[in-house]
């Protein structure tokens, strides 16, 4: 089972993320405090959904497609693009976080784990 990130025509397939990926919705809220203290929200009135993915056992040349496909294509969080997941459902996505974490396990090898926003949460 893969999963595929694809912007425009460019198309990123990966082994699939470890199973029981991480799925959540956030309230968009900024929160703060005043100089003396008092808490203060300011709601926007929406939410959305999100996902950690981790891709366990990456060779050297996915993780450098994965980064590749960040960096260069996504930019970063700036744009969007479609996650097709394990079971064949589309999501628009976009890098929920301007960080992927790289962990080399083995030479040649790595895990590497995303945040996505996505549009809907997972089916």
């Amino acid at each position: 089972m893969s999963v595929s990130f694809q912007r425009s025509a460019t198309i990123l397939a990966l082994p699939g993320p470890v199973p029981g990926s991480i799925v959540r919705q956030t309230k968009r809220q900024a929160v703060g405090r005043t100089a003396g203290g008092a808490l203060y929200t300011y709601d926007k009135g929406v939410s959305a959904w999100g996902a950690t993915l981790t891709f366990e056992s990456l060779s050297d040349e996915e993780k450098s497609d994965l980064v590749s496909f960040f960096h260069d294509v996504a930019n970063g969080v700036m744009n969007s693009f479609t996650y097709t997941d394990s079971t064949g459902h589309e999501f628009t996505a976009r890098f929920a976080s301007p960080d992927i974490t790289l962990r080399k396990v083995a030479q040649n090898v790595w895990d590497v784990t995303v945040e996505l926003e996505l549009d809907d949460v997972a089916r």
